[in-house]
């Protein structure tokens, strides 16, 4: 599947999903702005993608302040000409029940995973309206069997799923797409752990009796279906949320799960 000159903003691009996410997208021919809040990671991977079949171009900012959602909008206008699809993956989580979990946390985990959403959907709309573009938000398969002990994140993204199906009623008749993905178990650097160590971790099969599939998923999975959603196989989808979760939703429970 070519995405060649499609212009992608994705934030949250400095790690993780959102690092896949910018190398699938520039290797199909994309365009994108990389945008995050650590500088010499997207620096890095501008670098890292520098032959690939479309441009990187890092942009630092904090998704979570209105200006610096206006200034990423102007910055991928001037960089790639305007914005055909905006991919909201920036987020954070702290854990905890609710009677531990301080209100600061829990505030910031709303401005990190559903207030930069608006921010940046917001900011970007007259590109969108323009292009009759997309936006793709992240949420997360927790929202669907949440566990023990993150009922700020699961809040965070169930308003993260709630505004996208929202959004595709009002920005449908614009032309403008909106979806939401929900990831499965995924190695990140979310839990405080490099990637490497969540994969290591996970390899050991402690999360694979919690999942349909016998094998741990990885950043690519989740960017083929933004990818998919952003070429013309998705122009007549919206308003959906898709699992990229190796069947973690169904509610497998399975002491004994095959590691190979």
């Amino acid at each position: 599947m070519t995405l060649e000159g499609r212009r992608v903003v994705v934030t949250g691009a400095s790690s993780g999903l959102g690092a896949g996410t910018v190398r699938l997208l520039a290797s199909r021919g994309a365009h994108v702005l990389a945008v995050a809040r650590r500088a010499d990671r997207l620096q890095a991977l501008a670098a890292e993608l520098a032959g690939a079949a479309g441009r990187v171009v890092p942009f630092r900012a904090d998704v979570t302040s209105d200006a610096d959602a206006t200034a990423m909008v102007a910055a991928a206008v001037d960089a790639l000409g305007g914005i055909d699809v905006l991919v909201n993956d920036a987020g954070s989580e702290v854990q905890g029940p609710i009677d531990a979990l301080p209100q600061e946390a829990f505030e910031g985990m709303f401005r990190a995973n559903a207030l930069s959403v608006f921010l940046c959907t917001r900011a970007a709309l007259g590109e969108l309206r323009r292009s009759r573009g997309m936006v793709v938000n992240l949420g997360s398969t927790v929202v669907a069997r949440p566990p023990r002990g993150r009922f700020g994140y699961v809040a965070a993204k169930g308003a993260v799923e709630a505004m996208s199906r929202a959004l595709a009623v009002d920005l449908g008749r614009d032309g403008i797409r909106v979806n939401c993905i929900r990831p499965g178990i995924v190695p990140s650097e979310l839990r405080g752990l490099t990637e490497q160590e969540e994969r290591e971790r996970f390899e050991t099969g402690m999360h694979l009796g919690r999942q349909a599939l016998s094998e741990v998923g990885d950043a690519r999975d989740v960017a083929e279906a933004i990818a998919w959603l952003a070429g013309d196989g998705g122009r007549w989808v919206t308003g959906v949320i898709i699992d990229v979760d190796g069947g973690f939703s169904l509610g497998v429970s399975d002491p004994n799960p095959r590691t190979s």
